[in-house]
């Protein structure tokens, strides 16, 4: 979504549109209002207790009044002090109240967004809504809008006091406010320009660093550091470059306010000099009268400051409301459908065609296709022939354009997304493993499952016997990505995951980079082993799981060109028998297994 509203409608948009969520804590920010007007009224009589301690005091050498009016000015400010610490608390309260569900609700819109949502945004990008753009809107509730109301209330309440005290000087004084906010409007709307700069600026910069050190092996092999660390070097130098362009005209905006303002202060002095001396002015109504200067000196101060703040954080508001506003692209049915029960795990696809954008080529064309409960299906197929995209539409992670994916004979798009995909098991080419221990991990599809389900999934996946040798057994940490383990034992813990799911359905996109003899032996037997009784869809690369297909589909350009067995395939598809010919006669030959040995075999 695009903000198009002028330069005043962004600055306040976002208030209203956060209200809604202050309104859960409206006590809490009602109570603090309060106490922000009574701290406003002890600010505002302080000059009029200092105008009778000059003139009744002073001028009339009553000691004792003197004490008197000093022994209040000191309860005053103690009840001030109680009266900022409630104050301060309750709006922190709130802001952290609010920004903790601006937060929560965010991630959690995200993750109801498919996998397209996440290949066409930049995760640096996401990670700085929920962290620094969210930190600015905070800033703006506990600080920003406190202050604007209480400077708000100084300003309305001294200017009253003023022009009821002395209506001339107060003439004197209305001469600051013009040009203060004339330089707020004009330096506010470039500080919140270049604002926004910054923050896409580091945005980017950031989402750069996360690739890099999640590929750090690739920049290392590649000795790319020092041009990483250039190209990382220039982002921040222009970030820096930028955020001294908004100190030079956050600096210029407060020292324009300052010298009108207080030099308004100036002409107080001396205007109300000259009646103090005529007669016409007591000392102690000047001194009044100068603090209350001060104090809309100082409100207008702090409101231009709060401009320049309300500028950078309404940019941090849009962009967090931008992505918030963005429609689900796959919306949860209204009155969703109950699969039968149990699940099969009957499959169809029925006149499916695909593409991932309206102005993109399709993907897949005319799919129809059938897996009955139990079956074993393997996809193969050059690179971009569809296979990944075939099977990423049975867990919805897309909708398809035209036709239909069936389960049990009911469309997904039907079906509660949470049913739908507790009923599909998901082992990726490239295993994905969390920061955490090996519990944890394996737990992350089934968190009630007990301890015997874990240990004997570990076992039937071959992984307890690495676990066991562990120092922490189950409780080690496995490091960011599963960096501390082998690719074979991060194969073999996603397929352990998965079978603690125990889903009616398999997706096994299988990895295409090879692993040592044995790793490759206990991966086969754990994914036979999870396979077995299972409905399953191999997006296939290693030749022992093509072999023990049920069906193998070839597919090419998005279409389905043959269906069969291997050993049919090879006299019937010229296409198929190309495939094998180029992807597992060099393994055969180094194996020492002939060709014309794998052509007899097959499942059937």
């Amino acid at each position: 979504m695009t903000d198009t509203g002028s330069p005043r409608e962004k600055s306040y948009r976002f208030l209203l549109r956060l209200r809604p969520r202050v309104q859960p804590y409206r006590s809490s920010f009602l109570w603090a209002a309060l106490l922000i007007v009574v701290g406003t009224v002890i600010g505002l009589a302080f000059p009029l207790v200092v105008r009778e301690l000059l003139d009744a005091a002073f001028l009339a050498g009553d000691r004792g009044m003197l004490d008197r009016i000093a022994l209040f000015l000191i309860a005053l400010f103690l009840f001030q002090a109680v009266v900022n610490l409630g104050q301060s608390y309750l709006t922190a309260s709130v802001a952290e109240r609010v920004v903790a569900d601006l937060r929560k609700d965010l991630f959690r819109h995200l993750m109801s967004q498919p996998p397209g949502f996440f290949a066409r945004k930049r995760v640096g990008e996401l990670s700085s809504r929920l962290a620094s753009d969210a930190g600015l809107v905070q800033g703006i509730l506990r600080f920003g809008v406190p202050e604007l109301v209480r400077q708000g209330l100084f300003l309305v309440g001294a200017l009253i006091l003023v022009t009821i005290t002395h209506p001339r000087l107060t003439l004197v004084t209305m001469i600051a406010i013009p040009p203060t906010v004339l330089a707020g409007w004009l330096l506010g709307r470039r500080v919140r320009r270049i604002s926004t700069g910054i923050q896409d600026r580091l945005a980017g910069a950031v989402s750069r660093a996360e690739q890099v050190f999640t590929q750090i092996t690739t920049v290392q092999s590649f000795t790319r550091e020092r041009w990483e660390a250039e190209r990382f070097r220039q982002e921040v130098d222009a970030t820096r470059d930028e955020g001294l362009r908004r100190a030079v005209a956050r600096a210029l905006l407060t020292g324009t306010v300052t010298f009108t303002a207080f030099g308004a202060i100036v002409l107080v002095l001396w205007e109300g000099g000259r009646l103090v001396l005529e007669g016409a002015l007591t000392p102690g109504t000047l001194v009044a009268f100068l603090l209350y200067a001060v104090t809309i000196a100082g409100a207008v101060t702090s409101l231009a400051g709060f401009w320049g703040n309300l500028q950078e954080a309404s940019g941090a508001a849009r962009r967090i409301f931008d992505l918030l506003d963005e429609e689900l692209e796959l919306a949860e049915p209204r009155d969703p459908t109950p699969l039968p029960r149990p699940v099969t795990g009957r499959v169809e696809y029925r006149g499916v065609r695909f593409r991932y954008g309206e102005e993109l080529p399709d993907v897949l064309r005319e799919i129809d296709l059938v897996l009955e409960p139990g079956e074993t299906v393997a996809l193969v197929g050059a690179s971009g022939a569809g296979k990944s995209t075939l099977a990423a539409l049975l867990p919805r992670f897309y909708d398809v354009r035209e036709g239909a994916v069936l389960l049990d004979g009911v469309d997904v798009r039907e079906l509660a997304l949470a049913e739908l995909r507790s009923t599909v098991g998901l082992v990726p080419q490239e295993p994905m493993l969390f920061a955490g221990t090996v519990r944890e991990n394996l737990l992350y599809g089934q968190p009630e499952a007990g301890v015997e389900a874990l240990e004997e999934a570990s076992r039937q996946a071959h992984a307890h016997e690495f676990i066991s040798r562990f120092p922490k057994g189950f409780e080690q940490e496995i490091g960011e990505r599963g960096v501390t383990l082998s690719a074979g034992q991060r194969q073999r813990m996603a397929i352990a995951r998965v079978m603690l799911k125990s889903p009616a359905i398999l997706i096994l996109d299988e990895a295409s980079s090879a692993l040592d003899a044995e790793s490759e032996r206990l991966v086969q037997d754990a994914l036979e082993r999870l396979m077995e009784g299972r409905t399953t869809l191999v997006i296939a690369h290693r030749l022992s799981t093509i072999l023990r297909a049920d069906r193998i589909l070839v597919l090419d350009q998005g279409e389905i060109v043959a269906d069969g067995i291997h050993r049919d395939l090879l006299k019937e598809s010229e296409l198929y028998a190309r495939l094998y010919h180029r992807q597992f006669e060099q393994a055969l030959a180094s194996s020492g297994v002939r060709s014309s040995d794998v052509a007899a075999a097959g499942k059937r």
